[in-house]
């Protein structure tokens, strides 16, 4: 299955980003952040559509370190 996530520099900017998508109405969902893309944050926003993803770093709605998109292959950094 593919799926993009939001990476965050840690906790805090990980449950602001929470607060402001669930006021934005997005449809995304908390998951731990896989330790093979990084251990700076333990939990991460995952996303179905990539147009969401898009329209959030477009218009800078959260904070984040860095997005990536899982494929087949693992992952690979978007942003």
């Amino acid at each position: 299955m593919e799926y993009y996530i939001f990476v965050y520099k840690n906790t805090f900017d990980a449950m602001n980003a929470e607060k402001i998508l669930k006021e934005k109405n997005f449809d995304f969902r908390i998951m731990p952040t896989p330790t093979s893309i990084t251990q700076s944050c333990g939990i991460c926003t995952r996303f179905e559509r990539l147009e969401d993803v898009n329209e959030i770093i477009e218009n800078s709605i959260v904070e984040y370190k860095n997005v990536y998109h899982k494929c087949k292959d693992g992952f690979e950094t978007i942003k």
